[in-house]
């Protein structure tokens, strides 16, 4: 049996064999069509922008790969960055609500899976090469030694307060004007921690978060003036 890539909008099927490694995170459900369409969006609002895509929080790298796909046949090439600890996720605090307590470690992708996960679902080795690159470690550690490269489109999908916190303080500065910020959890009941950390941040700026329209999500443009 052979399982299929969809390169969106150009409808291209590749056939791919069947691998020994999971690929759930890849296959395109309801929510995550609206997920790639979401991110298409995201990526046409940006097109003038100059700078990366940065992602905090890779996971299985599914959000990674749709913005390779959509980088590659929708909208002009980007280099794309992805800061994780590839070992799950780190503690939570109090802020992130009793039902997250227990949840230190969960969500663990080692990056060497990840990789090779995005080479079976479709990318070819020379896109991954030329275009991807993968910083492991806290981010505390990692944001901290960002090279400053303008950031067109910084997604952010980690879960929990002290994350949120430490991402917007370290690559805010870098996000372009006109540059957007998208959150995975923002005003998700079971992430608690990750809306007020937003809140917080640009409760003095003039930015407000906008929801998506085509799925459960929530973006900010960064303003153009000041």
């Amino acid at each position: 049996m052979q399982r299929i890539v969809r390169k969106w909008f150009g409808l291209q099927i590749i056939p791919v064999p069947e691998k020994r490694f999971p690929m759930w995170s890849y296959e395109m459900s309801r929510n995550n069509a609206r997920r790639f369409l979401h991110f298409e969006m995201l990526l046409k609002e940006v097109e003038a922008i100059d700078g990366r895509i940065v992602e905090c929080g890779v996971g299985s790298g599914r959000s990674l790969f749709a913005f390779s796909i959509i980088s590659q046949y929708v909208t002009k090439p980007r280099v794309i960055v992805g800061f994780d600890t590839f070992e799950g996720i780190p503690p939570p605090t109090a802020e992130d609500g009793e039902g997250n307590a227990h949840k230190t470690g969960w969500w663990r992708h080692p990056m060497e899976d990840v990789l090779q996960l995005l080479q079976y679902n479709g990318l070819s080795q020379s896109f991954i090469k030329e275009r991807i690159s993968f910083h492991r470690g806290l981010f505390e550690d990692t944001l901290r030694e960002y090279d400053g490269a303008p950031i067109a489109l910084l997604h952010l999908d980690i879960d929990f307060y002290e994350s949120y916190r430490t991402a917007l303080r370290e690559l805010w500065p870098h996000v372009a004007p006109g540059g957007i910020v998208a959150f995975d959890e923002y005003r998700k009941p079971v992430f608690p921690g990750a809306t007020k950390a937003v809140d917080e941040f640009f409760a003095n700026r003039s930015e407000r978060p906008v929801k998506s329209e085509v799925v459960d999500l929530y973006y900010v443009v960064k303003s153009r003036v000041g």
